[in-house]
């Protein structure tokens, strides 16, 4: 399930362009307000599965009609819609509880009064979509590059692509629920049609607190497993989902 947050931002709001560390801040905020164990428990062990752990959670760009990137800053000049999603019923109870009682979503020094708080209507799932990406996904994995163990972020076009996505969902599925998924198919693409008519690029760079982090912005379809294209609509595709990473929507 996810929430849908629509904030007001006055006569304008300046971000830096690299602004997800400040909504990770917002998020752990609210859940610290309502409950300080639960908070360090997701922030510092989270969920298990086998030698992985997730915080089960992801969250979009913020999102507005009228916004300007300057140089190393993004103007928003329209109100802002932000979406947070979890399958754990836990999670939003206590981010919700704190959003409503606060009123007002702080960005680091600024505090916006929240307009309107609802949950989004759940899709009908089908065993091929195609869905938007909400904010960047990335898929990475340990690769050797001169004798060393690097991290290689994929691109739209990698081979293991897919493959590395659908075992991600299934440890998320294993965290969530204690078990991996009866059917465990999946098939993960981008829109190459879609990549191909762009006059820029679909990748993104993004900085998280001097990390420098790929992603890739662009439509993409699965096929498969219900079970597994809920898992990643609910908690991201892809890794990275806690720092605002591989939230989609049909």
């Amino acid at each position: 399930m996810r929430i849908k947050i629509i904030a007001d931002v006055r006569d304008g709001l300046t971000l830096p362009i690299n602004y997800n560390h400040l909504l990770v801040g917002s998020i752990y905020h609210f859940l610290a307000e309502s409950d300080v164990q639960y908070a360090a428990f997701l922030h510092d062990t989270g969920y298990k599965a086998g030698a992985k752990r997730f915080k089960l959670f992801t969250f979009s760009q913020l999102l507005a009609k009228h916004r300007r990137i300057r140089g190393s800053e993004i103007r928003f000049e329209s109100q802002l819609t932000w979406y947070v999603s979890s399958p754990v019923e836990k999670f939003l109870s206590h981010f919700a509880d704190t959003l409503l009682t606060e009123g007002k979503l702080s960005l680091g020094k600024h505090s916006l009064p929240i307009k309107d708080v609802s949950i989004p209507r759940i899709p009908r799932f089908q065993t091929q979509m195609r869905l938007r990406c909400l904010s960047p996904i990335v898929m990475s994995t340990v690769r050797q590059r001169d004798g060393k163990q690097t991290t290689h972020y994929c691109l739209s076009d990698d081979p293991s692509l897919s493959a590395l996505i659908r075992q991600n969902l299934i440890r998320k599925h294993e965290a969530i629920y204690g078990k991996p998924p009866t059917d465990d198919a999946l098939h993960f693409h981008f829109d190459t049609d879609y990549i191909n008519k762009q006059q820029r690029r679909v990748t993104r760079l993004v900085d998280y607190k001097g990390i420098k982090i790929r992603g890739i912005l662009a439509p993409f379809y699965v096929e498969g497993s219900l079970t597994l294209i809920e898992t990643g609509y609910e908690c991201g595709f892809g890794v990275k989902n806690s720092i605002g990473f591989g939230m989609a929507d049909i």
